[in-house]
């Protein structure tokens, strides 16, 4: 479509114009997602957060959220495994 012809392009992260998510990960330790919609679940061992046109799913353990804006969300703990469904 056209914003991702213009962000090729112009080299524009897509995360700018297109509303998908970014995801920065330290190690297993830490994460953090900009561009999320909402939290779906939030439990020790599973967190899942709504995003334009996917879920992401985070699973591992003594899972907490730390910070969270309407911009972005940052998860602790002892991340073992990230998903997207649709």
């Amino acid at each position: 479509n056209f914003r991702e012809l213009l962000c090729g392009s112009m080299s524009i992260p897509g995360d700018m114009l297109l509303d998908i998510p970014r995801i920065t990960l330290c190690g297993n330790r830490e994460l953090e997602i900009e561009n999320y919609k909402n939290v779906l679940e939030y439990l020790e061992t599973s967190i899942q957060l709504n995003c334009k046109d996917y879920v992401i799913r985070l699973s591992g353990k003594k899972l907490e959220i730390t910070s969270i804006t309407d911009e972005s969300i940052c998860v602790r703990g002892v991340i073992s495994d990230i998903s997207f469904t649709h």
